[in-house]
């Protein structure tokens, strides 16, 4: 009976029909790909560095034009 209602509903409105098919496959993929992923070896690449690295020394006192 569902079977018959959703070839009914795919003449009818398939932009509907493939509406909800593309919906449901995001929260698929979510919870199917991460562990395809991790089976085939993949690794998640280095954090990018949010800041500049200051140098070890002492800091020297600004000079001429300050704000």
């Amino acid at each position: 009976m569902i079977v018959n209602a959703l070839r009914k509903a795919t003449f009818e409105h398939p932009f509907a029909v493939w509406g909800l098919a593309l919906g449901f496959t995001g929260p698929i993929l979510v919870l199917t790909v991460p562990p395809i992923r991790q089976a085939l070896g993949y690794q998640a690449p280095k954090a990018i560095p949010e800041g500049y690295p200051l140098p070890k020394r002492a800091r020297r006192p600004t000079t001429g034009f300050e704000d």
